[in-house]
């Protein structure tokens, strides 16, 4: 018998038994197969970026920025999802005029030195599949990869929701990402001196929505 259950052992580590690697990744049980490049885009629905601030003194609402990019993934197995998700400085809006010009001076994202911010997803982990059915998947996950602003770079896992829809002129994918936390002197940003703190929130809480299309 040991030596029976010492071959089934041997027999499992052969072939990869239980091994996510050996059997590809998560996917959302739908018809589309293999890796697709999606480029992030308007046409299938509104890409933005929403950034809000609470502090003591003033809260900022309602602030918004485009967003740029591409990612690749294989509905098949999400895990592997790699990409690059831009947000050009100077598209961000905060509802006052002289208030968007302050932040993109050098005190602050210093816009001309560090364009972009960027968030590169190195690969999906937890997945979830929460709904599949009728050429529609929807997957929770954790993104992991890593985070530029001010040209810092550091590692940083979101949460995202993922929607897969397959269509007959081009496969589309949506990313939600509720609330991000940003900690803007982690990413040397000093601002104009007592502002940080009183008038603007040490950390900055970003909501992502992206339409892609492959």
């Amino acid at each position: 018998m040991a030596s029976i259950r010492l071959l089934l052992l041997s027999a499992a580590f052969t072939f990869g038994v239980g091994s996510t690697a050996a059997f590809g990744g998560t996917g959302l049980n739908l018809s589309a197969k293999g890796a697709k490049t999606f480029t992030v885009s308007n046409k299938a629905g509104n890409s933005q970026a929403q950034f809000s601030s609470q502090a003591p003194l003033e809260n900022i609402e309602g602030g918004t920025a485009a967003v740029t990019g591409s990612f690749t993934l294989d509905p098949a197995n999400l895990e592997a999802t790699t990409g690059k998700i831009i947000i050009p400085v100077a598209s961000m809006q905060t509802g006052i005029e002289m208030r968007d010009k302050h932040l993109k001076e050098k005190d602050w994202l210093d816009a001309e030195a560090h364009p972009n911010i960027i968030f590169e997803v190195k690969k999906l982990s937890g997945v979830t599949v929460t709904s599949s059915s009728g050429g529609k998947g929807v997957a929770k996950a954790l993104a992991e990869g890593t985070f530029t602003m001010h040209g810092v770079t550091k590692p940083m896992s979101v949460p995202v929701e993922i929607t897969y829809v397959e269509k007959a002129s081009g496969d589309i994918v949506m990313v939600r990402v509720d609330q991000m936390a940003v900690p803007i002197r982690e990413y040397g940003i000093q601002g104009r001196k007592g502002i940080i703190g009183s008038k603007v929130s040490e950390t900055i809480t970003v909501k992502v929505t992206i339409y892609a299309g492959a």
